[in-house]
């Protein structure tokens, strides 16, 4: 018997966190949010282990096809007990690839019984032009929608094991892509108010000196762009405006839709 829901995300433009939460309003049970969408959260979270009579709600958001590369390792010393979970990944109405296969088989390994998964779609990180304001209201309908479905099949879980749950995806699964070190400029238009620092995932960004971004740290989330007051920081680097004008171009639609497993 399922005792407590705790989800799990990362979520730094919030996107993931929304459907995560939502899926986890279908429990009447106690719930626990993990969010690991800063640096010194994902350190507080270390070492994280859950039991069977638990159910985990994991998401991520898709970076080219693959789970956030960094979050592997932080990934890796999280600890499941026959651990019953829901796997999440969030894309910007591209592809979500490998990346759902590569969580789900990741948890696993882990200890996690996989009972269902999900691939959402999130307004687009690069750019509000593609997947604009989602997930929507119909999105977040449908995930608890789903959160209910899954509420009816728990009772199924000590007949079901890691290998029942199929979801799309391949292996070896898409390779990462190598690109050069590109960070966020920041314009005059800065008040230096703090907000970009304190919502970067990586700490990236200088906490005494705004225009200061470790390169070699940055993501390229844009949770610093998204949450700007003042629209003062902006990718400038060629390959960034490349890639964005691509995803308007051949993205912008027809409208992706929820893809659910169980």
């Amino acid at each position: 018997m399922i005792k407590k829901i705790s989800t799990l995300f990362f979520s730094p433009t919030g996107t993931t966190s929304k459907i995560t939460k939502q899926i986890s309003k279908a429990f009447n049970l106690p719930k626990s949010h993990f969010n690991l969408s800063l640096k010194k959260l994902r350190t507080k979270h270390q070492n994280l282990s859950f039991n069977s009579d638990e159910l985990v709600i994991i998401g991520v958001p898709v970076y080219a096809g693959r789970i956030p590369a960094f979050l592997e390792e932080y990934f890796s010393k999280i600890m499941g007990n026959n651990t019953p979970a829901i796997f999440i990944v969030v894309y910007g109405n591209r592809d979500y690839d490998d990346a759902l296969l590569e969580l789900k088989e990741l948890f696993e390994k882990r200890g996690f019984i996989g009972i269902a998964a999900g691939a959402f779609i999130g307004e687009h990180s690069y750019t509000s032009r593609v997947a604009t304001n989602r997930p929507d209201i119909d999105d977040l309908a449908k995930a608890f929608i789903f959160g209910k479905n899954i509420k009816k099949r728990l009772g199924l879980i000590s007949e079901m094991d890691a290998s029942s749950l199929k979801v799309k995806g391949n292996y070896p699964y898409k390779e990462r892509i190598a690109v050069p070190l590109i960070s966020p400029e920041t314009t005059e238009a800065c008040k230096s108010c703090g907000i970009c620092a304190e919502v970067c995932p990586t700490e990236a960004i200088s906490f005494t000196d705004f225009n200061t971004i470790k390169a070699e740290d940055c993501i390229r989330c844009h949770s610093c762009v998204k949450n700007c007051p003042e629209e003062a920081k902006i990718f400038t680097h060629d390959m960034i405006r490349n890639i964005t004008q691509k995803l308007i171009t051949n993205f912008s639609l027809p409208k992706k839709e929820v893809e659910l497993f169980m």
